[in-house]
């Protein structure tokens, strides 16, 4: 970017120092190029070996030519005590620059203008005007006056640059209030930079503006670099992402208010959100496919109950919950009696049938909060919860007569069942209690089947053992 011009209003008459000074617009031109296109980069160590080199050829020459000039010995050596500030001022941007500064780069650009204005278009030209044979001496031309006016105006050379710049750029005093808005910002939204600056911050996402105005009131009460994610609107009512980076504005060592320079991040917000969406879905899929999988690895699959491991842990639960709270439980182990006729008379297929009729008739009369498990080919336990032993062998009695009412299409005889019935005794563990109840139904298959035995308490078992 060409951003400072040559005018022959800056030429010396003396070819060697009109050529360092050439060279010394070009660095600047590099410099504001750098500030101005985020996405460009500037070898620093370069620049500044360059400054260093022009302080070291470009002051010793001009001197030399000052020394056959007409100016006082005083302005001579006013003249030379600047130059040697030039090099004060470079090592103390390398200063800046080496711990980080951000405002450093501005910073240079702002100290090599005045230069090109203050130095090279006044101070220089005073020696042009003193050497033998000048021209007649005069006020600079009319071109050159409009320079200084134009280059000594830092902040309307900062915003000339910002406005250029194809990152988003506002500008606030300390008050907060938008002054400033550039092309891009404008271009972005589809809107004027007065109608930015006129409805800023109320362009601001509602769910983003609080959490972005308390920013900047931070940032004004404590001048600070920060970045900060917000949505904004345009002009067609869509709204953008933006990551925006504040930093404070100085001058001469005061705070004059904030610029934000930002960038649009929508697409990759909308990436962000996809895969989110993506995510969540695909987590929401496992737990189903995990639910699934879990449940078919816990439940029969021909009868739909739970199978053995399952039924098993629900009686521990069941067991646990009622030490915890004082309620009873009681425990039917039931055997559906010659099932092995029915599969050898009928065929498996009839076997299953009876299986599902058989869970079928269990659970009309179980209650919600009991529970079914097949144990074994025709083996099954019923957990009935806060039931008592004299209750809990009345359900078993009812099952028992629903079983014998039972009628499968196809199947010569009846169906009838054998059941145990063992009522928990507080304190004891599940296996002893399982147990019992098989015990009992052994006790009711020899006692001719189609029938239920009661077991006996745990005292009584252990003294017939």
């Amino acid at each position: 970017m060409t951003l400072f011009f040559w005018h022959s209003s800056f030429e010396t008459g003396n070819a060697r120092i009109d050529e360092q000074h050439r060279r010394l617009f070009a660095l600047t031109n590099e410099l504001a190029g750098a500030i101005c296109d985020v996405g460009s980069s500037l070898d620093v160590d370069r620049l500044v070996a360059e400054l260093r080199d022009y302080a070291a050829t470009h002051f010793c020459d001009e001197e030399k030519l000052m020394s056959c000039s007409s100016l006082p010995a005083v302005e001579q050596k006013r003249h030379a005590c600047v130059h040697r500030q030039f090099l004060d001022r470079v090592e103390a941007f390398v200063a800046r620059h080496a711990a980080g500064d951000p405002d450093a780069l501005a910073g240079c650009l702002d100290f090599l203008v005045d230069w090109l204005v203050l130095h090279i278009l006044k101070m220089d030209q005073r020696i042009v005007r003193a050497l033998p044979d000048a021209p007649v001496s005069g006020p600079p031309p009319a071109v050159a006056r409009v320079l200084i006016g134009a280059l000594v105006e830092t902040e309307r050379r900062f915003r000339l640059l910002s406005d250029e710049a194809p990152t988003m750029i506002w500008v606030c005093g300390q008050t907060g209030v938008v002054d400033f808005v550039n092309k891009a910002w404008q271009t972005c939204l589809g809107l004027d930079a007065a109608a930015i600056a006129a409805a800023w911050p109320d362009l601001v996402h509602p769910d983003d503006r609080a959490r972005y105005g308390q920013r900047i009131a931070e940032l004004l009460a404590a001048p600070a670099t920060a970045e900060i994610e917000y949505r904004v609107c345009k002009a067609d009512g869509d709204w953008i992402w933006v990551l925006e980076r504040l930093s404070p504005r100085y001058k001469h060592g005061t705070f004059i208010g904030l610029v934000a320079a930002a960038s649009d991040i929508t697409p990759i917000k909308q990436s962000e959100l996809m895969l989110t969406e993506t995510n969540r879905r695909l987590e929401h899929e496992v737990e189903l496919r995990t639910a699934q999988l879990r449940e078919m690895a816990d439940t029969d699959a021909l009868t739909g109950v739970a199978n053995r491991r399952r039924v098993l842990h629900q009686l521990a639960r069941a067991m646990a919950r009622a030490d915890a709270d004082g309620s009873e439980l009681t425990l039917l182990y039931l055997d559906i009696d010659h099932f092995k006729k029915i599969n050898d008379g009928y065929g498996h297929a009839a076997g299953d049938e009876v299986l599902v009729a058989f869970v079928k008739t269990l659970r009309a009369w179980l209650r919600p909060a009991d529970a079914i498990g097949r144990v074994g080919g025709e083996e099954f336990l019923v957990i009935l919860r806060s039931t008592g032993l004299d209750e809990g062998t009345l359900m078993a009695e009812r099952l028992r007569q629903a079983v014998e009412r039972l009628t499968v299409a196809g199947l010569g005889g009846r169906v009838t069942v054998s059941i145990g019935v063992a009522g928990r005794i507080p304190g004891e563990g599940r296996d002893a209690l399982v147990a019992r109840a098989d015990h009992a139904l052994l006790a009711a298959k020899r006692g001719g089947r189609n029938r239920l035995r009661v077991a006996l308490a745990p005292a009584s078992v252990a003294a017939t053992g």
